[in-house]
C-alpha cells in the first residue's frame, strides 16, 4: 500500500515538474519572440541587449515627444487666451487721455502740441460732479458749481514717468494754474498724485497722508470755524507729506500729517521741499501772485499756496 502511494506520488511531481518546464518554456519563447520584434523594428543585425536598449530609448523619445506636444498646446491655449484678454485691453494708441482715469501713465511719446492739448479747463462736468456731489461739493451760499472749473493735466511722477492729473480750482485762477503746471511739467518738476480729494471721501487729512496734490474743498480750515480758501477752489496743496501742515499749540509744536515729522525741518535738505532757495514751484506761483504758507508766522502750511482777498 506504502509502496503505491509512493508510486503516485511521484508520479504526481514528475507531472507537476513537467508543467513548470513546459510553461517556463512557453514564457521563454514568446519573450524571445518579443525581442525579436523589438529587434527588427530597431534594426536588423541587433542583439537581444541592443532591442532592450532601442525599447527604452523609444520610449523615452515618445515620452519626451508627448511632453512636446503637450507644451505646444498650453503654449496654444495660452497665446489664444492671452490674444484675447489683448484684445479686450485698450490699445495704447488709442487711449484717450481726456477722459482716462486721473494717475494714468503716458506711455507712448507727446509732441508739443499734444502736450499742449492736455493742459486744458472745462465747466465741472456730469461725471465729475458725480464724484463731487455731497462730498468735496455741497449745497451752499459761498460758491456756486458754476463758478469752478475742471482741469486736466500732466506731471512727471516721482517714477520719473508722465501721468494724467486732475484739479477743481475757481474759474478765475484756472488759466494760471494750467500755465503753472505746464511749466512745472516740461522741468522736470515730480509731483507724487494729483487726483481730486473725493476720492479720499472729502478727507483732507487722507489725501495729504497720501502726498496727495489737490485743491478745491468746501472745508473749514482746520480748527476753525473759518472756511478755508480751499473751499473757493483759491488754494492749492502741493507734495503735502513732504511740506507738512506745522501748528504751535501752547508753544509746542504738531506736525500733520503723522510721519512727516522730519520734514518740518526746512534747514535739512531732501527731494520734494518746497521753499525759496530754488525752488521752481514756489517761484512760479509767487511770481503769479500766491501767498505762501511757508511765510505765514503762527503757523507754517509748507504745501499751501493761496490767492488771497
Amino acid at each position: 500500500m506504502e509502496g503505491i502511494k509512493w508510486n503516485h506520488s511521484m508520479k504526481m511531481v514528475i507531472s507537476i515538474v513537467g508543467m513548470a518546464i513546459f510553461l517556463l518554456s512557453g514564457c521563454l519563447q514568446d519573450k524571445n519572440e518579443d525581442k525579436s520584434q523589438i529587434g527588427q523594428e530597431q534594426g536588423a543585425g541587433e542583439g537581444t541587449i541592443g532591442s532592450e536598449d532601442a525599447g527604452l530609448e523609444a520610449l523615452e523619445d515618445w515620452r519626451v515627444m508627448e511632453q512636446q506636444e503637450h507644451k505646444e498646446q498650453s503654449d496654444g491655449e495660452a497665446f489664444v487666451s492671452g490674444s484675447s484678454a489683448d484684445s479686450e485691453k485698450p490699445d495704447e494708441e488709442d487711449m484717450d487721455y481726456r477722459t482716462c482715469m486721473s494717475g494714468t501713465v503716458v506711455e507712448q511719446a507727446l509732441t508739443e502740441e499734444e502736450i499742449s492739448a492736455l493742459f486744458y479747463a472745462q465747466e465741472i462736468p456730469e461725471e465729475v460732479f458725480a464724484r463731487m456731489n455731497g462730498v468735496s461739493y455741497v449745497e451752499n451760499d459761498d460758491i456756486a458749481l458754476e463758478d469752478l472749473r475742471y482741469l486736466r493735466l500732466l506731471y512727471v511722477g516721482f517714477d520719473e514717468r508722465t501721468h494724467v492729473g486732475e484739479l477743481v480750482v475757481h474759474e478765475s485762477i484756472a488759466d494760471t494754474i494750467l500755465e503753472i503746471f505746464q511749466t512745472l511739467y516740461e522741468n522736470g518738476y515730480q509731483i507724487e498724485k494729483m487726483c481730486l480729494i473725493d476720492d479720499y471721501g472729502g478727507d483732507d487729512h487722507a489725501s495729504i497722508l497720501d502726498n496727495n496734490t489737490s485743491a478745491f474743498n468746501y472745508r473749514v480750515v482746520e480748527g476753525s470755524k473759518t472756511l478755508s480758501r480751499h473751499a473757493y477752489g483759491l488754494a492749492i496743496d502741493i507734495n503735502p507729506f513732504y511740506n507738512p501742515y506745522v501748528t504751535y499749540p501752547d508753544g509746542v509744536e504738531h506736525v500733520s500729517p503723522e510721519g512727516s515729522e522730519v520734514y518740518a525741518d526746512r534747514e535739512t535738505d531732501f527731494p520734494h521741499k518746497i521753499g525759496k532757495d530754488g525752488d521752481l514751484c514756489w517761484q512760479l506761483f509767487s511770481e503769479h501772485g500766491f501767498t505762501w504758507g511757508g511765510d505765514w508766522k503762527s503757523l507754517k502750511d509748507y504745501q499751501h499756496f493761496q490767492i488771497s482777498e
